[in-house]
């Protein structure tokens, strides 16, 4: 009589701590950008020295180190078609002007993406920490039934683990 007790003592628990033992949620969907998504939430480049007026500097016979010094202090950016740059070049545009025009936007753009995706980062982080916030307050409370979520298991992983990364 005693052992039957006891197996229904420990089939009771077992099936308790199965409860307990549920995986964790799914990680919130992180949304990704494709190429063209971010090409077109990045700034547009500004030519306040436009191809136009650099090849009338080439043609007044101003130096490449001289039009590259222009093009920085202006601040002037170009995202042009590689033919664009091919008809610079037959204009008589040095190359180091168009090596620079082509790094210098790209190092725009580069930076421009990086802080997009540091945006980006922040964000998720702040909508992991509300959630985790948001799971605490909700383990401490008492398991009402008129709780909006009774008996969930939303214990948060670990910092570190796969649940934790937004990018």
């Amino acid at each position: 009589m005693k052992s039957s007790g006891f197996c229904t003592l420990v089939m009771g628990l077992a099936l308790l701590l199965q409860g307990c033992a549920d995986m964790p949620g799914e990680p919130p969907k992180i949304e990704r950008m494709t190429a063209a998504e971010l090409e077109a939430r990045l700034p547009q480049p500004i030519a306040a020295l436009s191809p136009e007026q650099i090849v009338t500097l080439v043609r007044e016979g101003i130096t490449a180190n001289e039009i590259i010094g222009r093009i920085t202090e202006s601040g002037s950016r170009y995202r042009l078609s590689a033919s664009a740059f091919v008809d610079l070049a037959r204009q008589g545009v040095p190359l180091e002007v168009l090596d620079y025009m082509v790094s210098a936007e790209r190092t725009h753009t580069f930076d421009d993406m990086a802080a997009e995706v540091q945006r980006l980062e922040q964000a998720c982080r702040e909508s992991i920490a509300q959630e985790v916030s948001l799971c605490r307050l909700q383990t401490m409370q008492p398991m009402w039934p008129n709780w909006p979520h009774p008996f969930m298991n939303c214990y948060p992983s670990p910092p570190g683990s796969m649940f934790w990364h937004c990018l």
